[in-house]
């Protein structure tokens, strides 16, 4: 065990959970002042969300194989570069970029950077507490308003961590991923293919080009995609159409005053977060907000602390 800590082998967290304790770990190894956070995230979670958190972890490292170090080392990489948008954000009152052209030069385009802050988004969906409790909520509320056998859509799945829960969890019948990245694309189907899921079908496809006879989905997921853009209403109005009417569910994930190096939109509040379904044809059936840390809402929203909104929607 690294001397670093009050040793996390003490806690239940490594007897009950030892994937996330493992990740813990090894991030605790290159930077032992991460523990007080970590030791915070961690606390706010009850026993079923610990078990959505070592089920996440247990996907990550099957992931990460090998390279575990080099993960945390660039979560570490992540989270100061986050910290620079943090600071900006409070100074400032906004995010930093707001054209789609400028993420793409800072960040997209830059390999090297993106492999490192890729890397490191991956073990946050375990060590952050809105992430894992946006999984969570995403596990344990959907089920209950999805019919049996239904189809699955996607879009921009990413380490296709959530695409992996649903296919675990929900009786599906199909899944289908679409990205505006070849590249990205790729590394889903490898990840989900190591995940032991096979048999996805993956598009690169516009979300405003979409072929008029695309048949629509039961279940459309956005997990983190909506801050991404310009203008995101316009994609939501967009995929109105690809979600089975009547019957078929929408999951939107996004977060609220969460500065990033490739976050374009601001949404302050929840009713902000709100406002892009209900602006755009869709009816809440379930909402969830969950800020860092564990933070009561309240106290999130008004220290401007990022909240991860979770909502569940219909066609109407």
């Amino acid at each position: 065990m690294p001397a670093h800590s009050s040793d996390l082998s003490s806690d239940v967290l490594a007897g009950e959970w030892p994937s996330t304790h493992r990740i813990a770990e090894a991030v605790l190894a290159i930077w032992p002042e991460h523990e007080r956070y970590i030791r915070k995230s961690l606390a706010g979670r009850d026993a079923a969300m610990m078990r959505t958190t070592e089920t996440l972890a247990e996907a990550v490292l099957l992931l990460v194989s090998d390279r575990l170090d080099a993960i945390a080392a660039h979560y570490r990489w992540t989270c100061d570069r986050l910290r620079e948008e943090e600071l900006f954000f409070h100074r400032e009152g906004r995010y930093r970029l707001s054209t789609f052209a400028e993420a793409d030069a800072e960040v997209y385009s830059d390999a090297a950077y993106m492999e490192k802050y890729m890397d490191g988004l991956l073990l946050s969906q375990v060590l952050w507490f809105n992430h894992a409790a946006s999984c969570h909520f995403f596990l344990t509320e959907l089920p209950a308003l999805l019919q049996p056998g239904g189809s699955l859509l996607e879009i921009g799945p990413g380490h296709g961590l959530m695409m992996s829960l649903a296919l675990r969890d929900f009786g599906l019948s199909s899944a289908n991923a679409w990205d505006l990245s070849e590249v990205s694309l790729d590394q889903t189907r490898a990840a989900l293919e190591r995940l032991g899921h096979h048999g996805c079908h993956f598009a690169v496809q516009n979300v405003m080009d979409v072929p008029a006879d695309t048949p629509p989905a039961d279940l459309v997921v956005l997990s983190e995609v909506l801050e991404h853009l310009e203008d995101p209403k316009s994609v939501m109005r967009k995929l109105h159409a690809q979600v089975r009417p009547e019957t078929g569910r929408i999951f939107i994930n996004v977060p609220i005053n969460s500065p990033s190096p490739d976050h374009l939109y601001l949404m302050r509040t929840p009713d902000d977060a709100r406002a892009l379904l209900n602006d755009t044809g869709f009816e809440i059936l379930k909402d969830g907000f969950f800020a860092t840390q564990g933070t009561a809402l309240e106290r999130a929203l008004r220290n401007k602390i990022s909240v991860s909104a979770c909502m569940i929607a219909r066609p109407v």
